[in-house]
């Protein structure tokens, strides 16, 4: 009797070990349960090296007390993602959405490795890794017009040409581009170029581009790809100089030029001939009139007022806060000054060039 009672008691409890392990796989299946699904959509069939596209994401979350999602990035090879930090759009009850904006940098570069994550009150309670995606990334074959430029669409807004030195002009484009990596605008058949300013307001981005260029060029050329069309498109704009204060077509300074020769051998005779008129008839009208010739002269001659700028003053492209700085004064120089716009000064430097300073750098002699 006792071998029997114990046999009953030793069963139950192996019983009750036995459900408590079955109830426990219950419960490791139930966490387990996949609550996050995620898929891709808008798939583009090609991406160019350095093309910025989009890709979108879907997320089904059928898992309730989560107050906010982050995407985690795990690694990165060859592609970078440009809004990693942009908030998920919120569909319907369970479907969540992002546009993913992205720039491939290598021709075998693959998705980044990426978390999608739930968090509550600060603390992580959910995670789901996106799927693998395989994309076929092509190199294009450019030539020197060619502006490095991928883009859904791209317009010259505004162009402005003024002469830069003796032998230069500088052109200044104000360029607007959609799903594009218009801020890698480069061109390698011009002197000297660069991005002035830039206004990014994902997909729509624009730059303040300048170039200077030979002053025998009349056309600025330049090219883009358009993946709308697939194919490179043509920009020509036609060189027109600006008349900028002294600004003109011919010359920068107007102390040169064939013109200024002829008008200070004009000034030369009429000086002579009104010195002659006065020494052989000795009448004020003479007098005055050669007092007033020199006067005109020097007016004519100085039509900029002379400005002190110390050591380090730094000479901007653009009359703007981020603009390029082309020069940092070597010593304290003397300077002409042309025309003023807000808190700058447009100068001409001993060596010819014309560039822009603040105006609390200068100070009268």
């Amino acid at each position: 009797m006792k071998l029997f009672i114990i046999f009953l008691f030793s069963f139950s409890l192996l019983f009750g070990a036995i459900q408590d392990t079955n109830s426990s796989d219950v419960n490791n299946t139930i966490q387990k349960k996949q609550t996050i699904f995620l898929s891709y959509e808008n798939i583009p069939e090609k991406v160019f090296v350095n093309q910025v596209f989009s890709i979108k994401v879907k997320a089904i979350i059928t898992v309730s007390g989560f107050d906010k999602i982050k995407n985690k990035i795990l690694s990165e090879n060859g592609i970078k993602i440009i809004n990693a930090n942009e908030n998920w759009k919120w569909y319907n009850d369970e479907i969540f959405y992002k546009t993913f904006y992205l720039k491939a940098t290598d021709k075998n570069a693959t998705m980044p490795q990426m978390n999608f994550e739930l968090y509550k009150d600060g603390n992580l309670i959910n995670s789901q890794k996106f799927p693998k995606l395989k994309l076929n990334i092509i190199n294009l074959n450019t030539d020197k017009y060619f502006s490095h430029v991928i883009a859904d669409s791209l317009r010259v807004l505004k162009s402005k040409t003024t002469n830069f030195d003796e032998k230069n002009l500088i052109v200044v484009l104000e360029i607007e581009a959609k799903n594009s990596n218009l801020k890698d605008f480069k061109l390698s058949w011009v002197k000297r170029d660069g991005i002035d300013s830039k206004f990014d307001n994902t997909p729509i981005y624009k730059i303040y581009y300048y170039a200077i260029i030979p002053k025998y060029t009349k056309n600025f050329i330049f090219t883009y790809f358009n993946t709308k069309t697939n194919s490179f498109i043509k920009k020509q704009i036609k060189i027109v100089v600006d008349s900028d204060e002294v600004s003109t077509q011919s010359d920068l300074n107007p102390k040169d030029g064939t013109f200024v020769i002829y008008k200070n051998i004009s000034f030369g005779l009429l000086f002579l001939a009104l010195l002659y008129l006065l020494i052989r008839r000795r009448r004020l009208v003479y007098f005055l009139a050669l007092i007033l010739l020199v006067i005109y002269y020097f007016i004519d001659t100085n039509p900029f007022n002379s400005i002190k700028i110390p050591k380090n003053t730094k000479v901007q492209i653009l009359p703007t806060r981020n603009s390029t700085v082309f020069y940092i004064t070597p010593r304290v120089l003397y300077v002409q000054k042309i025309m003023k716009r807000e808190d700058y000064i447009k100068i001409i430097l001993p060596n010819e060039k014309i560039g822009w300073i603040k105006e609390q750098n200068a100070s009268n002699n």
